[in-house]
């Protein structure tokens, strides 16, 4: 298993990581974030910044359980930087945490600072080197060795300050296993090197979950330690504050990975000569690490913290308020290549890949971020190497799918009209511009609803915050019968309104109403001519009209009376 991965969740297409990755580490397969283990270089931003907190990394704590059990000797070897975590003078306390734990014991490994500080003073001095770059943060040692293995030769073929207490420790105790106590993970992956003296490592964040199981807290110190300048380590600037110079070199100090990058960048143009550079990858030094960025942790003052247990005067520092180690021990490290490979597209492929985006052109060429990547040709060659998708393109997916919900709009049968709440139009559908013969859509589009038809129904909805009606109205200009329903979508402060054309059936109704009053007319001049023959009959038979009268008046209700209608049914919907 890798050191760092993401643990299977469900993608949110943020890209945060893939953005956060200085080094773009990060490929995101079937929507998913991985990362890539050639490439990373353990700076743990991804995980930092991930909404859906699915970092998954090796834990070495259940192992440390059972070695406490079978009775080891576990030495805890602890970071400077825990005088920021908890406080100065808050050693010894955190010692006696630790050894309730289980560990044997628990040392400082500021004094393997103190023995790489060592070291470097005499290459220094021996000034047979050009440019030299420290080697005490495992991130910028990654970084160099895959992005940059031109300037390996510059890094401090000198072993970490990990790996020089950790050999400090088991000559001094041979059945002593070192634990290295880190603000980050990047340690790590010195375990895995092919020279190794240390055994585990544990984050302070992994520590503090560990003392809590076991209800042990750092109780604060009062008293302070006393001033040993190896602790300086932890601050960036700290490694080359307490080094004692050579005049001949130029010195400087350099945190966070993008800014390493731009340093590395100029060195690899060879202006620059006989300079010491000290690179951290967490700006701040150490005191920045993970451990510290998942916290609220005030920097200002962890850093005073770290250098009031460091040095007395911090112009002048004391190199004899150190730790005092006697044995000469060999740091002796060697640093191998591990270029990443990768491949590059020709412009064909790249402008096929472009093409594939939607960036036709160069004006289409948004470089907007949102996929990760700092521009759209970036993130095409991200593409050819398998480590992006076209959907990654937040711009291209959106116009796609408009342009996908614009022809299931337009493909409607029913008419579509969209306005704001300010009754102006914002979309129409194809049927809709047909009936208003609306040549050009632009004409329209931010015009009052009022100029294509009755808008009274618009109004009572939003007076009165209704969320649907439906009415029936008559356009007068275009002279059509309009079935209308309206919906009033209050969280986006829209109004869709969605129209039959009925006019056909309102003309139908029309004439058959016509062909019956022109029936009824008919029938009132035939029994009105009944009527007279009747009398004249009646006046020869002498016989009375009324009884045929009645009969008469009955046959013209019955011709005039309308067969009734079914009970009106609800408009229905048209999409």
């Amino acid at each position: 298993m890798w050191i760092l991965k993401f643990k299977p969740v469900d993608c949110k297409n943020c890209y945060k990581c893939v953005r956060n990755c200085p080094v773009k580490a990060i490929r995101v397969k079937d929507h998913q974030a991985q990362i890539m283990e050639d490439a990373c270089i353990l700076c743990e931003k991804c995980t930092i910044v991930c909404p859906q907190h699915a970092k998954e990394e090796i834990n070495d704590i259940p192992s440390l359980k059972r070695m406490i059990a079978d009775g080891r000797k576990l030495i805890a070897s602890v970071d400077p930087a825990y005088l920021a975590k908890y406080g100065p003078g808050s050693f010894p306390s955190l010692r006696q945490a630790l050894i309730q734990l289980g560990f044997y014991d628990a040392r400082e490994a500021a004094e393997g600072t103190c023995l790489v500080k060592n070291q470097y003073e005499k290459m220094l001095e021996e000034g047979k080197r050009d440019v030299m770059i420290t080697s005490t943060c495992p991130s910028v040692v990654r970084l160099i060795r895959s992005k940059y293995p031109e300037l390996t030769e510059y890094l401090l073929p000198v072993l970490s300050t990990m790996q020089a207490h950790a050999k400090y420790l088991r000559e001094e105790n041979r059945d002593g296993i070192p634990v290295y106590i880190s603000p980050c993970i990047s340690p790590v992956a010195e375990l895995r090197e092919k020279i190794n003296y240390s055994a585990y490592v544990v984050s302070f964040d992994e520590l503090d979950t560990w003392l809590k199981e076991n209800q042990i807290e750092v109780p604060d110190c009062p008293e302070p330690e006393e001033i040993r300048l190896s602790r300086m380590r932890a601050v960036n600037g700290g490694l080359t504050y307490m080094l004692r110079k050579n005049p001949e070199y130029s010195y400087l100090s350099v945190d966070g990975v993008e800014n390493c990058m731009k340093v590395l960048d100029e060195l690899k143009e060879g202006k620059i000569h006989k300079c010491f550079l000290e690179l951290n990858a967490c700006e701040g030094g150490c005191i920045g690490g993970p451990s510290f960025q998942n916290t609220r942790f005030r920097r200002v003052q962890g850093e005073l913290d770290v250098r009031r247990a460091s040095a007395v005067d911090w112009l002048h520092p004391d190199p004899c308020a150190d730790f005092k180690i006697s044995k000469d021990i060999s740091l002796e490290r060697e640093f191998i290549d591990k270029t990443v490979e990768e491949r590059y597209p020709t412009e064909e492929e790249l402008q096929e890949i472009l093409d594939k985006m939607g960036k036709t052109s160069q004006s289409k060429e948004l470089n907007c971020g949102a996929c990760g990547y700092n521009t759209c040709r970036e993130k095409a060659v991200a593409i050819f190497q398998n480590k992006a998708e076209v959907s990654m393109c937040i711009p291209y997916m959106r116009e796609r799918e408009a342009s996908y919900a614009n022809k299931i709009i337009n493909s409607m049968p029913g008419m579509l009209v969209t306005v704001n709440t300010e009754l102006k139009v914002i979309q129409l559908n194809k049927a809709a511009m047909d009936l208003f013969d609306i040549r050009r859509k632009k004409s329209i589009i931010g015009q009052p609803v009022s100029k294509l038809m009755d808008d009274y129904a618009f109004v009572n909805m939003l007076s009165y915050g209704k969320n649907f009606t439906q009415d029936q109205i008559f356009v007068e200009e275009y002279k059509v019968y309009l079935d209308r329903v309206l919906t009033y979508d209050k969280n986006n402060g829209l109004i869709i309104c969605i129209m039959k054309n009925v006019t056909k059936e309102i003309v139908q109704k029309q004439e058959v109403q016509r062909t019956r009053i022109m029936a009824a007319k008919m029938a009132d001049k035939l029994a009105d001519e009944q009527l007279r023959i009747v009398h004249q009959i009646a006046e020869l038979l002498g016989e009375t009209a009324a009884d045929t009268k009645v009969a008469v008046e009955n046959l013209k209700e019955t011709i005039l009376a309308e067969q009734k209608e079914p009970e009106k049914e609800k408009p229905e919907v048209w999409l």
